[in-house]
């Protein structure tokens, strides 16, 4: 592990020897860190770069600080592989994986106009309407990813008698509509997620998440389905099947 010299040290120099500390060892889950004070004398620096260092570690998670304690090494949700492929599923991913204890949440849904992204990832017309869902989806009792999922009305008829007990969205297509959709598309982007979407994942708003966009089509080959995914980079590792 590298050494930091003890002059002109910045916050995240000392944020990033810490989480090397962390990642090798030399503090373990549930050990205290070094106080502001022994930290000060290490580097010899002011107490508000110090102050900076652990703020910043706390917000990417390594650390929980308890007040009039210190800092304690935090237990970080172990990430998990996340297979993208034409025909990827939230919980074959998951039981792939040997991953127990995992739910999709649903939010909330609409039934309205599509927003012009929307109606032209789908190839709408001006006047098709769609549903729109906001699912949750969680590991274990960590938040991992927040989603949300655009169909055409006209496609799923009679879809939202389907979601009084929701579950699993592809499951309701196999079991009511008799097809699984196929992803055509995905486009990656790692982004800060919106004050919500971080309440919502549970995550600092400064941290980032991974956006994926994707077009899922019906087995006939057009579009059906419109998604926005968005992923903690904490919890995820993009595996992209060909």
């Amino acid at each position: 592990m590298k050494m930091l010299k003890e002059q002109s040290l910045h916050h995240l120099e000392i944020a990033d020897y810490l989480i090397q500390c962390i990642r090798s060892g030399v503090y373990k889950v549930n050990d205290k860190i070094p106080s502001e004070s022994e930290l000060c004398h290490q580097f010899h620096v002011h107490r508000h770069v110090v102050r900076h260092a652990i703020h910043r570690i706390t917000n990417l998670g390594w650390v929980t600080p308890v007040q009039g304690k210190g800092s304690f090494v935090s237990s970080k949700p172990k990430p998990i592989l996340y297979a993208l492929s034409s025909k990827t599923r939230f919980t074959e991913n998951m039981e792939s994986q040997g991953v127990q204890q995992y739910k999709n949440e649903l939010l909330y849904w609409e039934q309205g106009m599509p927003t012009e992204e929307e109606r032209q990832h789908l190839r709408l017309s001006m006047d098709d309407e769609v549903y729109r869902l906001e699912i949750l989806r969680f590991i274990g009792k960590h938040p991992f990813s927040l989603a949300t999922t655009v169909l055409p009305v006209e496609e799923f008829p009679d879809f939202d008698v389907h979601l009084d007990n929701y579950e699993s969205l592809y499951q309701i297509l196999i079991d009511a509509y008799h097809f699984q959709p196929i992803r055509s598309q995905s486009m990656l982007d790692a982004v800060l997620p919106s004050l919500v979407d971080a309440e919502l994942l549970g995550i600092p708003e400064n941290v980032p998440i991974v956006k994926i966009a994707s077009i899922m089509n019906h087995p006939a080959g057009y579009p059906i389905e419109y998604s926005v995914a968005r992923i903690r980079s904490d919890m995820h590792q993009c595996l992209i099947e060909f």
